[in-house]
């Protein structure tokens, strides 16, 4: 054994010292390998038990310990009741030993003890010899430092570290904890008996009573006293006293804060106090600037309102005074957000009972000041830093999203909530009134402009929309609509990355606000020259896209404004140079689409469609073109190019036709402009189709998804297409399986075209030939459906359509299309994929109705 524990004293050594990297791993695998085994309980034990020693430090001590917790935690069913009698004697004797330091190890001798007791369900009453051999230990020298860190790692036990207790049961858990609560009124008086204990190192002893006081109060120790004991009791006296001590503030904050959460006679206990707090610690703290003062009173003072908002609400000269506490800690310059933020949760519970509570009627008037003021408190604090404009962050502490410092974006993210209740309590009209307050000087020339407040307020007036507009009141935001009209011709005087949040917080305005634009005609057309030059601003461009699709969609009148209909008809033939993501094109794209499905010539129309498809055309020809001995399609970059390009062409086509969709049922006959897209598409589409670009699953998929739009736009136009475009999605399933795509884009031809009977025979050979395929051939036990659960999904979807949409005797005649499709899905049915089995399960219902 001697020769064992040199050993794991060398390889320690060699673990944290060794220069050689090959021979620390080697150390850390043989010392893995040495906790694992069971000598490591002899060992571990006798390293911790040994009196002196040359050869044993801190560092073998340490991993001594380390090894006997583990052990412990994993493995402790392996030894005999004997065996852990004497390992407890054993760690209470280091523990004793070790009582004057090092910290660090007796703290860990002290878990390894506490999950020893809570192990021991074997043992009878292993609490209660525990906490006799500690008062025993407690008279002995300096025994009570270490019955202190054991009382503290106790509750911790429970309370602390559940990944580490999944092999204790709950049982045992809820026993040992009722076990340790049984002692509280020893427990408490032993903390009082330190509390007012001298020593030399008194503040040192103040921070390790708090600590130990955090776990039991945590544990719940004070529900085993009467509450009504608990405001007078001297270790809360003890622990307010704390909060004038440095160095134990931050412990006596978190002592607090849970007191108040799990007692509610306390807050009207500490209300009062707060008085002294704020006077004794905020005050010279915001002075000189102390974050860790000033965060940690904040917590307390939110967590004693939110603990009693009701006692708050009534308005009370402490209640005030309260508030404002938090409204200057709000109003702090820090570093980060996380001061203002620890607030919010009180601001919100305070404002919620407010307005929801009758009782409160007559005070509310009192906390509008208060309110006002944290609007303007809020929207300091969400202000751009200046440092943005300096350009201080590095492109790695911004948000990818909204281009804003990642601690701001996170603290803006979570003012919805706070600004939609500030609104709330204030009105909407004194809400926008307090929030725009100087806002006519905004778009004056010679007036200098605050306009890192000015985005900040426009992000405020976005947040808060939803409750401004559930009022029905249309309120005036002239002055709003005017600056954003102005703001391009004010780009020399901002710094550009400012501007650029700026452009991005005024169009989420236009968009939440795009239903009140019908009040303010003659900023339509400004408005979408403003966010179409936002579509160039990477920061800014999807809120643009967005806010251009709400306004064309909120202002029916747009189709008679020629100039409006040119300005848009600009940014759709400029569409393809610039860099915006599918979703961001669809948002333009439907903003022109709606505009012009609005018009009432078709002259008009088909001109303009002629001018806006013009680059989807070439786009899709070049792709067409490009690559035809396939000499550029393996890693090539220009291919890629040329392929995106197409995709984004076809993509617009189709979220156009999305938007024509029935828009041409009055037109005359003979020049219907999605007949007109049709027979000019639909020749590059055929080619496309029965190309090697077809490949690329998103090209297929977009280029399908137009197909479906075109046939849900078109109806009846689409009949002489439908023999074709039938046969293409046939060809191309067998061609590029398992693209899905296909098989969506013939469940809407027969959908749509299923209940015409002279189109049966076409439609049954088109699921013959589907059925047919080597993909769906291999369909032939659950598991190969739950290899490919998407096709199963779709396939049955279609088969579903085609029953109920043919009439009954086409069904009827396809004999033995049903019977391999049935078969099929009686397998698939059985599939561990839910939707899979769902649609397998929903095609074979409809199949015997």
């Amino acid at each position: 054994m001697e020769s064992l524990q040199a050993q794991v004293v060398q390889a320690v050594r060699i673990l944290n010292h060794d220069t050689q990297s090959v021979n620390r791993v080697a150390a850390n695998q043989w010392l893995v390998q040495f906790q694992n085994s069971d000598a490591a309980w002899e060992v571990a034990t006798s390293i911790m038990s040994m009196d002196s020693s040359p050869t044993i430090d801190l560092e073998v001590e340490l991993f001594a310990g380390q090894v006997l917790k583990r052990k412990i935690q994993c493995d402790v069913g392996k030894l005999s009741l004997d065996g852990r009698a004497a390992l407890q004697k054993a760690l209470l004797m280091s523990a004793k030993k070790f009582s004057n330091g090092p910290s660090q190890l007796l703290t860990q001798i002290c878990v390894a003890l506490s999950a020893l007791v809570l192990r021991a369900a074997e043992v009878r009453k292993p609490v209660e010899r525990l906490f006799a051999s500690l008062n025993e230990l407690q008279g002995q020298g300096t025994g009570s430092n270490a019955v202190l860190e054991l009382l503290t790692v106790l509750p911790e036990e429970v309370v602390d570290d559940q990944s580490l207790l999944s092999s204790v049961e709950f049982g045992r858990r809820s026993q040992f904890s009722r076990e340790i609560l049984s002692h509280t009124g020893a427990v408490l008086e032993f903390l009082l008996q330190q509390s007012i204990s001298d020593g030399l190192d008194k503040h040192n002893r103040r921070s390790k009573v708090l600590r130990c006081l955090l776990s039991w109060v945590r544990l719940g120790c004070f529900l085993e006293i009467p509450q009504s004991a608990i405001p007078s009791h001297p270790l809360l006296g003890f622990v307010y006293s704390s909060l004038q001590d440095p160095g134990s503030f931050e412990l006596a904050v978190e002592v607090l804060t849970e007191l108040v959460s799990r007692h509610e006679g306390l807050p009207q206990v500490l209300l009062p106090r707060m008085l002294d707090v704020k006077d004794g610690l905020l005050m010279p703290a915001l002075a000189a600037g102390e974050e860790n003062v000033i965060r940690g009173v904040a917590t307390l003072i939110a967590e004693l309102g939110q603990a009693a908002p009701a006692l708050v609400a009534q308005g009370s000269r402490e209640a005030l005074d309260l508030a404002e506490s938090l409204l200057r800690c709000v109003s702090f310059p820090s570093c980060d957000w996380e001061i203002a933020e620890s607030t919010l949760q009180f601001w919100c519970t305070l404002a919620e009972y407010l307005v929801s509570c009758e009782d409160t009627s007559a005070a509310l008037p009192t906390f509008i000041p208060v309110y006002s003021a944290l609007l303007e408190a809020l929207i300091v604090r969400a202000q751009v830093p200046d440092q943005i404009e300096e350009g201080s962050f590095a492109e790695d502490d911004l948000d990818g999203v909204s281009g804003l410092p990642g601690g701001l974006a996170l603290f803006r993210k979570n003012l919805d909530e706070p600004l939609v209740d500030v609104c709330r309590l204030l009105g909407p009209k004194q809400f926008l009134a307090s929030l725009l307050s100087g806002a006519e000087a905004w778009s004056q020339f010679e007036t200098p402009v605050p306009w890192r407040s000015v985005e900040a307020r426009l992000f405020a007036l976005h947040t808060a929309s939803e409750v401004v507009l559930s009022e029905r009141q249309i309120l005036d935001i002239t002055p709003v609509l005017h600056l954003i009209v102005v703001l391009p011709s004010r780009s020399s005087q901002i710094d550009r990355t400012l501007f650029h949040l700026i452009q991005k917080s005024a169009a989420e305005v236009v968009a939440s606000y795009s239903g009140w634009l019908h009040n303010f005609p003659s900023f339509v057309t400004p408005l979408l020259a403003f966010l179409a030059s936002g579509l160039t601003v990477p920061v800014a461009v999807s809120s643009c896209a967005a806010a251009l699709r709400k306004v064309c969609e909120d202002s029916p009148n747009l189709s008679h404004e020629s100039t409006s209909i040119a300005g848009l008809l600009r940014i759709g033939e400029e569409l393809h140079a610039l860099p915006l993501t599918l979703e961001e094109e669809e948002d333009v794209m439907c903003a022109i689409g709606r505009v012009l499905s609005s018009l009432t010539s078709v002259a008009d129309l088909n001109a303009a469609l002629e001018h806006l498809l013009k680059p989807s055309h070439v786009a899709i020809e070049t792709l067409l073109s490009t690559d035809s001995d396939n000499s550029l399609r393996h890693h090539s970059k220009a291919y890629w190019t040329v392929l995106q390009a197409g995709i984004r062409a076809v993509h617009r086509i189709g979220v156009l036709f999305g938007q024509l969709t029935g828009a041409f049922s009055t037109k005359d006959n003979g020049d219907e402009p999605v007949l007109r897209i049709i027979a000019h598409f639909w020749p590059l589409f055929e080619r496309l189709l029965t190309s090697r670009h077809m490949e690329d699953s998103s090209l297929a998929s977009a280029t399908c998804k137009s197909l479906s739009q075109a046939i849900q736009a078109s109806g009846r136009l689409f009949y002489s297409l439908l023999p074709s475009i039938m046969a293409a999605m046939s060809n191309g399933f067998l061609s590029f399986q398992p693209h899905v795509c296909f098989l969506k884009t013939a469940g809407i031809a027969v959908e749509e075209f299923g209940q015409e009977k002279e189109h049966g025979a076409l439609i049954v050979e088109t699921l013959m030939v589907l059925t047919s395929s080597e993909a769906m051939a291999a369909m032939t036990t659950s598991y190969s459906c739950d290899q490919e659960p998407e096709l199963a999904e779709v396939y049955f979807g279609l088969m579903s359509t085609f029953v109920h949409s043919c009439p009954h005797e086409v069904v009827a005649a396809a004999d033995t299309l049903l019977e391999i499709s049935f078969n099929r899905a009686s397998i698939c049915c059985t599939a561990m994929h839910r939707g899979a089995a769902l649609a397998a399960m929903s095609y074979m219902s409809s199949a015997f109705l």
